[in-house]
């Protein structure tokens, strides 16, 4: 059967496909060009699209100190403190999630626990589970004993977000492992916690890389927990939220600091879109 096709078939193909890409990368492009214009282009109407670009947005974005002098009157953001808040917070919440949840996750993949697929599908839950089912019994225990506004406390948090994903993808992973490796290696004297650390870890570790990446960006975009559970030690994405203040909206100063939120991600993505291809798709062929 010839399934050749033709010219104009591949032609309208191509062209549905460059409107699809057009359509969902309109709104980065937008949210680019408004942290390039002023307050004056952005409220202009019709919006304009040849404008003259600045880099105010970003000068006052970091400055630590009053911006009494900018176009904003007087502003004080100093948006480096959220985006170190926002690295410490999801790499060690990723970091405890490997730590905890590798030998969770091999362990309902190779061992014979009671009611093993319960437990997998009970730690899938908090995954999806409501925010506010989670951070409002948390609220009071974490003003109680101190851990409100800490890293600890919402490194501590963050697990209902970065846990679950770990637990599950390491699962899928070692299950993708050939048994036969570990009981040759039993086979030839070596005990089980030398069998894992020398054999099935370093067989996981691309697809590990991947995990970490997804879950970095999971913690790395959530709102919900910081906005509730911190205050000095809020994410970057609670900072943004305080650029919109009652009566007073710095709409290209938000810009700009949606930009560099997402430069941590993007460049997260292109170095490590290898790992992250390979972690996503470890497990879905037996």
């Amino acid at each position: 059967m010839d399934f050749t096709r033709s010219p104009a078939t591949t032609f309208i193909l191509n062209a549905l496909v460059a409107l699809c890409a057009l359509v969902l990368a309109f709104p980065l492009i937008w949210i680019i060009m408004m942290s390039l214009k002023t307050q004056g282009d952005i409220m202009a109407w019709p919006p304009t699209f040849i404008f003259t670009p600045t880099f105010e947005n970003f000068r006052v974005l970091f400055d630590a100190a009053q911006a009494g002098a900018t176009s904003y009157g007087t502003i004080k953001i100093d948006f480096l403190t959220p985006i170190t808040n926002s690295v410490i917070i999801a790499t060690g919440a990723v970091v405890v999630s490997l730590i905890v949840g590798v030998p969770a996750g091999y362990v309902l993949a190779r061992r014979n626990v009671p009611f093993k697929e319960d437990i997998a599908f009970f730690i899938l839950g908090f995954r999806f589970a409501p925010v506010l089912l989670v951070v409002i019994p948390l609220f009071s225990l974490f003003q109680t004993m101190g851990l409100y506004d800490t890293y600890i406390g919402m490194i501590w948090v963050y697990q209902v977000v970065t846990l679950p994903m770990i637990v599950w993808l390491s699962r899928s992973y070692v299950e993708d492992i050939p048994k036969d490796i570990e009981e040759a290696a039993a086979i030839d004297g070596a005990k089980p916690f030398r069998v894992v650390l020398h054999i099935v870890l370093p067989l996981l570790k691309t697809g590990l890389i991947g995990a970490s990446l997804l879950v970095f960006l999971l913690a790395w975009h959530n709102f919900a927990l910081g906005l509730m559970l911190s205050s000095t030690k809020a994410p970057v994405t609670v900072a943004l939220l305080k650029l919109l203040n009652p009566g007073v909206q710095f709409y290209p100063v938000m810009a700009a600091g949606l930009v560099v939120t997402m430069i941590v991600p993007v460049i997260l993505i292109i170095v490590g879109q290898r790992h992250l291809e390979r972690g996503l798709t470890f497990g879905a062929v037996k």
